[in-house]
């Protein structure tokens, strides 16, 4: 017979408060709060597998085999009931607060949670754990429940296959299994840390720490308490979710001091002692008995209002959790309880076929649908949206028709790459040079031996890294290379790409003496915010975008700055400075109903042609003394060569200032 054990809801309730904490990211003078809790999942783990396999082991011990179907309709009746309610609960949050990229990113994370395959999902579309555009993603968080259902699907197989051809060594077996997981978890953290983190073969080890505990105890009977041994583990669980910080290489070694801490606390943890006590406290054992729905609903809640709130401070991480607990306690009341321990099967599979059914539905129609965009159409006309599209397609065309003996100009840069390169050839003395724009956009840049390397992190960047590398090796286009533009997101401060400034000294050692001409960044919102979000939610222009930005800050000590090149020789080309003086009232914020930003960060094509165009037109002594108007022609003096082109018989304008 079953036996109730209330420290095991209590370890759940540290797991699932700890879970919470770290997605709320609460500071206390500048420090994030809880920085390691990510691991109460692990700890989630370890506890599934332990109780998971008990319940199976004890039914093959007495019978002999296993009640796939009995099994499967326990699992159906705790898991979905729950997560259906979540489902239908935040489906018309999705339609009014998501853009359609997110909402059909949002139609598939459900649709693969439904399917039990989200962490597989959420891995191939590149969704890092923990980073901050990942916190606005409603159902990251069911990643690690479709790690568990993948181990109900395949630890009945395993437990079956070793039964009846192996007989009596199923331990052996496990322990081969687990420590195949383990070496596969160490080693695939090295290089693909996010595989790590969302494979079931690399986590498959931690439920199966779970399985040794639950055997032993079904053929040896629970081992007696040991107080020492039961406090040493819970503070191994604790010391992890303290210590334990975003950049510990995790799954990995380390991993297992809270998964030896979990075993520990289950293994010995007694009623008698204090450790028993604290777990079983009627507290902790009663959120600990609502902790799945605390877990399912705290993602959303949490995204939800990240989204809606412009400065997501404490106070906003108070009422979030509020929220949480409300409407998990509610859930956990009137569907998860009922519905679990219900006798009414009949009813029971009715609402589930029919909410399998709705959802469905729901998900492809979104998808089908393309995440409904005409929703878009009051803040970001569609003519515009095709012209920008168009605009941004032409980035992987500019290097065509490279002439042979033409100097060169160089725009290379990250993301931001694509859209400053389109904007300036508009202006670039095109008699005079040719430009060769290239992005080193999730390219593993390295300078060896004279060579640069540039594999790209994964095969979609290949179509950046690739013409990256060839270019940027080509020495006849270096050697009559006159200027060189970087753009990149904040140049002197973006730990990605710390390479930036070594690969532009090495250019210009290879170059003409070409000049440096470094470009600084246009108005930004924090990474947790986009500006058409904002302007969708808000149905609002992009002035919304520009009173919100916080970035960048007027006189700004650049050398201070942590990436500051002390050591090369450049000119900074302050465009925030050159076009408005960064004074608000001032500056534009869209161009032919395009947006000046769509995301937090990346000027639009279409806008950074106009602002460019302002800042040549209107600032047209400070760029002469700079030395950028030795490449840049204004509008109106490429108007008036056009012009003078057109005439019979005009001589060519040559100057590239008026």
């Amino acid at each position: 017979m079953k036996v109730y054990r209330p420290e095991i809801d209590g370890l759940r309730a540290i797991s699932v408060i700890a879970v919470i904490l770290y997605h709320a990211e609460f500071t206390i003078a500048g420090h994030t709060l809880l920085r390691g809790g990510y691991i109460g999942v692990d700890v989630f783990f370890v506890i599934s597998g332990f109780l998971i396999s008990q319940i199976l082991l004890t039914e093959i011990e007495a019978t002999g085999r296993i009640d796939f179907l009995k099994f499967y309709a326990r699992r159906a009746r705790r898991i979905l009931p729950a997560l259906f309610a979540v489902v239908f609960v935040t489906i018309p949050f999705a339609y009014y607060l998501l853009l359609p990229s997110e909402l059909l990113d949002f139609a598939n994370s459900i649709g693969s949670s439904l399917l039990f395959g989200s962490n597989i999902y959420f891995y191939f579309t590149a969704a890092q754990y923990g980073e901050p555009n990942t916190l606005l993603k409603p159902f990251l968080h069911t990643w690690s429940l479709s790690v568990e259902e993948q181990f109900y699907i395949g630890f009945p197989l395993l437990l079956l296959i070793t039964r009846r051809y192996f007989k009596s060594r199923f331990l052996p077996c496990v322990l081969l299994v687990a420590s195949l997981s383990f070496v596969l978890c160490v080693v695939t953290v090295r290089y693909d840390q996010q595989q790590a983190f969302y494979s079931p073969l690399t986590r498959a080890w931690e439920l199966l720490a779970g399985t040794l505990l639950a055997y032993h105890e079904v053929r040896r009977g629970r081992p007696r308490p040991r107080p020492l041994l039961a406090a040493a583990g819970l503070l191994l669980v604790l010391g992890s979710l303290i210590l334990f910080r975003k950049d510990t290489v995790h799954p990995g070694l380390v991993t297992v001091i809270p998964v030896i801490g979990t075993c520990l606390v289950l293994a010995f943890a007694g009623h008698q002692d204090a450790v028993g006590r604290l777990l079983a406290s009627r507290p902790a054992a009663l959120t600990g008995l609502v902790s799945y729905s605390l877990y399912l609903w705290h993602y959303p809640v949490f995204a939800f209002l990240r989204l809606t709130s412009l400065n997501f401070n404490n106070g906003d991480r108070f009422l979030a959790i509020a929220a949480t607990v409300l409407v998990a306690v509610v859930s956990f009341i009137v569907i998860e309880k009922p519905l679990r321990h219900s006798r009414k099967s009949r009813a029971l599979w009715i609402y589930l076929g029919s909410s399998v059914a709705t959802i469905t539905a729901a998900v492809v129609s979104a998808i089908s649908m393309a995440g409904f965009p005409h929703r878009l159409d009051q803040i970001y006309p569609p003519l515009a949206q095709t012209n920008e599209a168009r605009l941004e397609s032409t980035f992987l065309s500019l290097n065509n028709n490279i002439q042979a003996g033409k100097p060169i100009i160089f725009i290379i840069g990250d993301s931001h790459a694509r859209n400053w390169s389109i904007a300036l050839k508009n202006y670039i003395d095109a008699d005079r040079y040719q430009v060769v724009a290239i992005s080193y956009l999730n390219c593993m840049v390295e300078i060896k031996n004279d060579i640069v390397k540039a594999p790209s992190r994964a095969s979609i960047y290949d179509k950046y890294c690739i013409p990256f590398e060839k270019y940027i090796n080509d020495k006849s286009l270096l050697s009559r290379t006159k200027a060189i533009f970087l753009t990149s997101l904040r140049p002197f401060e973006y730990t990605v790409n710390p390479f930036r400034f070594e690969l532009l000294s090495w250019m210009k050692s290879h170059s003409d003496d070409a000049r440096i001409f470094v470009f600084g960044n246009y108005f930004q919102l924090d990474e947790l915010h986009s500006c058409l979000g904002l302007m969708f939610q808000r149905k609002s222009d992009a002035s919304i975008c520009l009173r919100e930005a916080t970035y960048p800050p007027p006189n700004q000590p650049l050398e201070q700055l942590p990436f500051f090149p002390s050591d090369l020789a450049f000119t900074y080309v302050d465009i925030v400075k050159l076009h408005c003086d960064y004074d608000k009232e001032r500056c534009l914020t869209s161009s032919r109903g395009v947006p000046f930003i769509t995301d937090w960060n990346h000027l639009t094509a279409e806008f950074l042609t106009t602002l460019i165009g302002d800042i040549l037109e209107k600032r047209t002594a400070d760029l002469r003394s700079d030395g950028l108007l030795d490449f840049l022609v204004p509008p109106h003096a490429r108007q008036s060569e056009r012009t003078a082109s057109s005439q019979p018989n005009a001589g060519r304008t040559s100057s590239a200032s008026p």
